[in-house]
């Protein structure tokens, strides 16, 4: 009894000799974190993280600090290459810079592509298509000559230029009259005085408003909503807030093109993690999108994509 008491001391003290071994971090840098499309993707990232045994080392700046701060996000790389992480999952903000980066680890792309840096592999939407689904969803009401506005977020990110692009496809297909077509910015409070100053210094009727991005379509809805119920546009919105559900019940948003950030954040870290482990990820992955509106926003395909962003 004794020489086996001794020997399981011995072999509990070997154990805890050897230290655990070291899970393996990947580093996140998104384009922001207070929108609820960046919240759900947060979520996906952190429910595949835990999946996929991995530590995140999550460094986000403020949404559209990027965008005024030169190179914000590199600096945030930097920070996470230091600190040892095996790879990174980035939504990347456009750089003041010609040449493309070049980073020591592994590096997948979520949400839009980029010529500034080298991913792996990049999962998004097919923004472009996006933008004509959200287009083609006001073929049944509006006519040859139609007024629409296009409310555009920047000139510099390519996901929101993709839909925007893709719905001015159809618009001139379909032989809509474009009276709008201006920026508006991507902080919701300054978006909001920019869209009441382009939707209500149009003097003549208004058909449709298609708004690409959440900051955008928030703004838009508020503006859209104090109008009379005959003279107001029929709203085309993408993404998600919980504002946009009420907008729906209330005829004031048309239709809603949901992205899934969740799934989008998912994959992002499920394909790194498998390169990591040897298994190289395609290099383009879409994800879907739904159009969502008044008659179908109960249907269970769409409660999935919308549990997605409330969860």
């Amino acid at each position: 009894m004794r020489n086996f008491l001794s020997f399981s001391f011995l072999v509990s003290a070997l154990a805890a000799a050897v230290p655990a071994a070291k899970a393996t971090t990947i580093g996140v840098v998104l384009a922001g974190s207070s929108l609820v499309f960046y919240q759900a993707m947060i979520r996906g990232i952190e429910r595949a993280a835990d999946d996929q045994h991995v530590q995140l080392l999550m460094r986000n700046p403020s949404d559209g600090a990027s965008l005024d701060t030169s190179n914000l996000q590199l600096h945030i790389i930097d920070y996470l290459v230091q600190q040892g992480v095996a790879g990174i999952v980035l939504v990347p903000e456009p750089l003041q810079k010609k040449t493309q980066v070049s980073i020591s680890v592994p590096v997948v792309l979520v949400d839009r592509d980029s010529a500034d840096y080298k991913g792996i592999s990049t999962v998004y939407t097919d923004n472009f298509g996006a933008g004509k689904k959200a287009a083609l969803s006001l073929v049944p009401e509006l006519q040859k000559g139609a007024t629409v506005a296009l409310l555009r977020l920047a000139p510099n990110i390519s996901s929101t230029t993709d839909r925007e692009n893709g719905f001015l496809s159809v618009a001139r297909e379909e032989g809509w009259n474009v009276v709008i077509d201006t920026y508006v910015g991507y902080r919701p409070h300054d978006a909001e005085e920019l869209i009441a100053k382009a939707l209500n210094g149009y003097s003549g009727h208004l058909d449709a408003v298609f708004a690409p991005a959440e900051p955008i379509a928030y703004g838009a809805l508020r503006i859209i909503e104090t109008r009379a119920a005959g003279n107001r546009p029929r709203l085309v919105v993408f993404d998600w807030r919980p504002e946009f559900a009420d907008g729906l019940k209330h005829g004031i948003v048309y239709a809603d093109v949901l992205q899934d950030p969740y799934r989008m954040g998912y994959l992002a870290v499920e394909a790194l993690v498998g390169a990591l482990q040897g298994h190289p990820p395609r290099s383009k992955v879409f994800v879907d999108v739904v159009t969502v509106t008044p008659h179908n926003m109960n249907d269970p395909a769409i409660r999935e994509v919308l549990a997605n962003y409330t969860q």
